[in-house]
């Protein structure tokens, strides 16, 4: 996957043709169940790969609470805020983003807490992903969500040549207004993923596991006055500790997720050919963010 590029115009003839301003979020998210190519207990990795059109990708994970509370988000981010993402990133000279949408819900009370999109370049392609995901607006009164399952799906089942290729990091935020739950219980991976066997796992172990080959952060959204309460930010400041950041205008969120992976992202010195009129030499370049 990850084919295609990104450019504002596409997203605004995309945005004119599915005529997005005049629709609801009900209209724009139509799924009433999980998609079975979401569903992950069907994918054994996703994969972001480099190619001739992407030489050197950077590979973003973006995990996108869809409960009740929370789902203002991806229709914000479907409507308007694809270019503060994807269009920033390319203009500060990461030429070669490629983003995966993951749709995550509170795995005792949810039909279907996890959702996996594919890793994507084209405002075409991260519209179909993002827009197929199911809003199952459900979330218990538990005061926790099912955040770690993005650290899972992110551990054990991307490939990314990123970080396999160049040991460049890719980068993991998770989005939300909730504290996270303490541990994943073994029936849950086993439920949700498309493991066989499996152990409970803390999620300071799975976040630890996924900071291996992921920068791992968490936003937490105060979209409102009950999302300030910081009984609903938890431990993530312990958790995570600088990679947590409080967002007080959801608005602003999509731009927030660029400026931090332009931050963070660790350029790379590859050899490059250029042809001169006395032949053809290998220049080291760097890829200057």
């Amino acid at each position: 996957m990850g084919g295609g590029r990104f450019s504002h115009d596409a997203y605004s003839k995309l945005r004119r043709s599915k005529d997005y301003s005049n629709k609801s979020r009900e209209e724009i998210f139509t799924s009433r169940h999980i998609d079975p190519e979401m569903d992950p207990s069907n994918v054994v990795f996703r994969e972001s790969r480099d190619s001739e059109e992407h030489p050197e990708t950077v590979s973003i994970i973006v995990a996108l609470d869809v409960t009740g509370s929370m789902g203002f988000v991806p229709e914000h981010i479907v409507k308007e805020a694809l270019p503060d993402l994807i269009g920033s990133l390319m203009e500060a000279g990461i030429e070669d983003p490629q983003v995966l949408f993951l749709g995550i819900g509170d795995f005792i009370y949810d039909s279907a807490p996890i959702q996996v999109g594919q890793f994507e370049s084209s405002a075409e392609l991260l519209d179909r992903w993002l827009t197929r995901v199911y809003l199952e607006g459900g979330g218990g009164g538990n005061n926790q969500e099912g955040y770690n399952l993005a650290h899972l799906f992110a551990a054990r089942h991307t490939s990314i040549d990123c970080w396999e290729k160049r040991q460049q990091k890719g980068f993991l935020f998770t989005i939300g207004d909730e504290p996270v739950f303490p541990t994943i219980p073994a029936e849950i991976i086993k439920r949700y993923t498309n493991a066989d066997e499996a152990e409970t796992i803390t999620t300071e172990a799975i976040i630890a596991e996924a900071q291996d080959k992921y920068n791992v952060f968490h936003m937490h959204l105060e979209h409102n006055e009950w999302a300030k309460q910081e009984k609903r930010k938890g431990n993530w400041k312990t958790l995570l500790g600088d990679n947590y950041i409080d967002i007080p205008d959801y608005k602003t969120v999509a731009k927030r997720i660029a400026e931090v992976v332009i931050q963070n992202h660790k350029p790379s010195t590859t050899t490059k050919t250029t042809n001169t009129a006395s032949g053809t030499t290998d220049v080291e370049v760097e890829n200057m963010l």
